[in-house]
């Protein structure tokens, strides 16, 4: 009997397996977790790339071939508000802009206002070679003027405005 449970026993134990990790193993473990980094901040710089940049002191995306004007930027703060100016360039007509900003702007919760429903009446948007678009929001009164300049190259100016209600 004691050897029959000894054949029986044998079949029950289990015996410690040695296992070491080779070359090869640890080689592909690294290479499989570089592949995944490199994966992963590929998808996030990819993400991050495809946002419009953004006139950071406005938070107000710049349309897709705008650059914001080195120099332009004045920003004041005052005890009634901020004030802040910018300026960007960019190659689609004043028409584009106008029909891009008139979508981004309610989604940023900018509300438009035509001239006369505002309490200060901006100046210049009466002029024919401009487009203007006025909106409120938060106690400021935030003013686009769009701007499409012909010579030498052909380009569109937006001029941003934001001051205090």
């Amino acid at each position: 009997m004691h050897a029959s449970f000894k054949a029986i026993a044998r079949h029950f134990i289990v015996h410690p397996v040695k296992i070491s990790y080779s070359a090869p193993m640890s080689y592909f473990v690294k290479t499989a977790l570089s592949l995944l980094l490199i994966l992963f901040s590929g998808g996030i710089l990819y993400a991050q790339s495809v946002q419009p940049p953004l006139l950071s002191d406005l938070d107000i995306p710049l349309m897709k071939g705008f650059e914001e004007q080195d120099g332009s930027r004045v920003v004041f703060d005052t005890p009634e508000g901020r004030i802040i100016e910018a300026q960007a360039t960019g190659p689609h007509g004043a028409a584009q802009v106008v029909d891009y900003y008139k979508v981004v702007l309610p989604s940023l919760s900018w509300a438009r206002i035509s001239q006369e429903q505002g309490s200060k009446k901006t100046d210049n948007c009466e002029a024919p070679e401009l487009f203007c678009i006025t909106a409120q929001r938060d106690g400021e009164i935030l003013t686009l003027k769009i701007r499409e300049i012909k010579l030498p190259l052909q380009k569109t100016v937006i001029y941003f405005s934001v001051n205090p209600e």
